[in-house]
């Protein structure tokens, strides 16, 4: 891979690209570019057009599809505009919680941004709203209730029970002005309180059910949902990773759009990075995130407690001369320095992103762990794991195993798949037998409240250390 080296003017000269370049802070990410359906997959819808929707906490994916031919025609993402109210679902449940004009802002906003991609994709397409005769949507719990009008709040303590379960299923001129009034809007149900619509679409796209060997199925983002399966049972829970990963509660971060740094390498000293559309460094995404603590870790500037230590705290060995002049503490915060800028303040990962990474780490590697636990099964059993999610597709594999995210086994076994939630969402709005599979696997699936284990705390604490 190309990748720039350490130190960034601002100019043409330092990155190829036009200096005063729109970072493209809009939607149009790269989850629009992971469409792919098992090659065994078989449409048997009927004529006109569909739309499947993957609502996201942070980002909202919208699917154009032929129903005839079961072909992908386009596809658009924006960020989900309730991200005003809170970068989590907690956050915009206790939001609206006790406050129905505030629930109905959150449902509005969501309906509204639903119409306005539908909208976008049928003018980019060429066709019109009448030719719309069926709308799929996947969302995670929380947005999968808010969208159908009814209140997450018991999401949002114990038992984390659900407002309601199985389907939601309603005629456009119920929900959407933005197709057919005839049209059918199906609303994939959840698993389990955080485990969402959005899961079992994923699973359907991932074939999960079919899997015969112990395989873990991973998606990756505020909250991290696992699924395991040997084959004979499905298990399933929810963890709160956090926003780390989209770049949020991040120093510096951003999400994966143009001049995020996707890609860092650490060699004999030097920096090595890549950003997204090789445009200036302006931020690090998640995916940039994992690689610089990882490659700080091997190089032994993260010790195991997640201690970013400065020169002065080294024994032994010291630091190379560049290594320990990126080292540094301003204003009480100790900061390693990715990017030199000359212009604007550097680019740095501090002790309190480490932090970040460590919290939302553990808590998905905590949750695999009492997974493999309730399975009865060891990590080095797993035969395959399954990374979802746009996330997941750009992740480096050994930077994730190495920080501890991903269980340490044979490179070979790790695949991203990418945006599953999307592309099963699809394929229940081609075919009538996949839609009946995402009424089976709620069915299916058992599901692990992990706060009630009582060793959760203990799995999550070891989780955390590198």
């Amino acid at each position: 891979m190309t990748m720039k080296t350490n130190r960034c003017t601002g100019d043409c000269a330092a990155c190829g690209k036009c200096k005063g370049a729109n970072l493209l802070q809009e939607m149009n990410d790269r989850k629009t570019k992971l469409v792919q359906l098992p090659e065994d997959f078989r449409p048997d819808q009927g004529e006109g057009i569909g739309i499947a929707f993957d609502i996201g906490t942070t980002t909202v994916v919208g699917t154009l599809w032929d129903l005839s031919a079961g072909e992908h025609l386009l596809t658009q993402a924006r960020t989900n505009p309730q991200n005003t109210y809170g970068a989590d679902v907690i956050s915009r449940i206790n939001y609206c919680e006790d406050h129905p004009e505030r629930f109905e802002k959150l449902q509005s906003l969501i309906l509204q941004c639903l119409e306005d991609l539908a909208s976008s994709l049928l003018k980019k397409a060429g066709r019109d709203k009448d030719q719309i005769l069926r709308v799929v949507i996947a969302g995670n719990s929380t947005m999968s209730h808010i969208v159908t009008g009814h209140s997450p709040a018991s999401l949002a303590r114990a038992p984390f029970q659900p407002a309601y379960t199985g389907p939601v299923i309603r005629r456009g001129r119920e929900m959407l002005s933005c197709m057919n009034p005839d049209g059918e809007v199906f609303v994939v149900p959840n698993i389990a309180g955080h485990v969402g619509g959005d899961i079992t679409a994923g699973l359907i796209a991932s074939r999960l059910k079919e899997k015969k060997d112990l395989v873990l199925f991973i998606d990756i983002g505020t909250n991290g949902e696992i699924v395991l399966t040997d084959g004979c049972q499905m298990l399933a829970c929810s963890t709160a990773a956090g926003p780390a990963f989209e770049g949020a509660a991040i120093h510096q971060g951003m999400r994966a759009a143009a001049g995020a740094i996707e890609a860092v390498r650490i060699e004999e000293g030097t920096v090595f990075f890549r950003t997204i559309e090789e445009r200036v460094p302006a931020g690090i995404c998640g995916s940039g995130l994992i690689d610089a603590i990882a490659e700080m870790k091997k190089i032994g500037i993260i010790n195991k407690s997640g201690r970013l230590l400065l020169p002065t705290d080294k024994k032994g060995d010291p630091f190379s001369q560049d290594i320990a002049g990126r080292l540094r503490e301003t204003d009480g915060i100790r900061e390693f320095v990715l990017v030199f800028r000359e212009d604007q303040d550097d680019i740095v990962i501090t002790q309190k992103d480490i932090r970040e990474v460590q919290l939302a780490k553990g808590a998905i590697a905590a949750g695999i762990s009492l997974m493999l636990q309730q399975a009865g099964r060891k990590a080095e059993e797993i035969q395959q794991v399954l990374v979802a999610g746009a996330f997941g597709n750009f992740i480096d594999k050994a930077s994730a195993m190495e920080i501890g995210l991903l269980p340490d086994l044979p490179m070979e076994r790790v695949e991203s798949i990418g945006n599953a939630a999307g592309n099963g969402a699809g394929m229940v709005l081609l075919s009538m037998a996949e839609q009946q599979l995402a009424l089976d696997i709620p069915e299916i699936t058992r599901h692990l409240e992990l706060a009630t284990c009582d060793n959760f705390q203990e799995e999550y604490l070891k989780a955390m250390s590198f």
